[in-house]
């Protein structure tokens, strides 16, 4: 899903994602996972995505957490959009 949205998003920037098992110019460590939030509902269970980003050297670039979403989906889409935004600018830094 992860890839999907980052190619979606990615797409205007000209940034193309893929799994690989060999060479790479990033690699990302992501996952999902759900906590209780308060509403004035009461608690409900929403998603958050944990992400890190490092560079074909293996050195840590960024990370973040986007939480609160109601879905997986959802935070994986939130966790997609920064993760874009931070590489176009870091590449603009260049």
């Amino acid at each position: 899903m992860l890839v999907a949205k980052l190619n979606e998003h990615g797409a205007s920037h000209h940034l193309k994602f893929e799994l690989v098992d060999g060479a790479f110019d990033y690699r990302i460590v992501f996952g999902t996972g759900q906590a209780p939030v308060m509403t004035t509902y009461g608690s409900m269970n929403s998603s958050g995505a944990m992400t890190s980003v490092f560079d074909a050297k293996g050195s840590e670039l960024f990370q973040f957490k986007r939480e609160g979403r109601w879905t997986d989906s959802g935070a994986t889409n939130a966790a997609s959009k920064e993760i874009i935004k931070r590489l176009v600018k870091l590449g603009s830094l260049k």
